[in-house]
């Protein structure tokens, strides 16, 4: 195949280089718009780490959590209940079926959304904030799992921006290295 100069040319001019950026909500260790991704075994410390991510004074700033899991009645989240409900102004959602969780563009400004342990049910809802939430309101999308290589890679682990990686076999580091180093 040869290529050959046209005469006719169209510029591409990077519009982003206009825009003035606005500092991010979440402050400098973080990005403004989050759809993270935090993978390890059973007991690894991914809802820890979510919890001080949320209440860490360098973490998070949002005015709505949403929380889907099987198993809400967890210690850090009746924890981050009652933490949320004593703070005027923020306000803490849970759901523990697919069919509860509130599409996209119901979801109030300024919030997060975390998904946790849920990779054994339908993944629609979760794909949808994961290629549309941060449009509608949902500024930062969590996704905690025991698996990565379970997770689906069109829309969810091609979206990811964040990832937390506790300890994994290599039939999970296989495709974090394919999603995320290899060219």
């Amino acid at each position: 195949m040869r290529l050959i100069e046209q005469k006719d040319k169209l510029n591409i001019e990077n519009v982003d280089m206009h825009i003035i950026k606005q500092p991010s909500r979440h402050g400098s260790l973080l990005p403004d718009s989050i759809r993270g991704i935090f993978v390890g075994p059973s007991g690894s410390g991914k809802t820890n780490v979510m919890f001080n991510l949320i209440t860490h004074r360098n973490g998070l700033k949002f005015e709505n959590i949403y929380l889907y899991s099987k198993t809400p009645d967890q210690e850090k989240y009746l924890l981050l209940r009652n933490l949320i409900d004593s703070i005027k102004g923020v306000h803490f959602y849970m759901f523990s079926d697919a069919t509860q969780v509130i599409k996209p563009n119901l979801i109030k400004k300024n919030s997060i959304f975390i998904f946790d342990d849920v990779i054994c049910d339908n993944q629609t809802p979760i794909r949808e904030y994961f290629s549309m939430g941060r449009h509608s309101g949902a500024n930062s999308i969590f996704y905690l799992a025991q698996t990565y290589s379970k997770i689906q890679k069109q829309l969810m682990r091609d979206n990811a921006n964040f990832l937390v990686i506790f300890k994994q076999d290599d039939e999970n580091l296989r495709p974090i290295f394919d999603d995320h180093c290899s060219a």
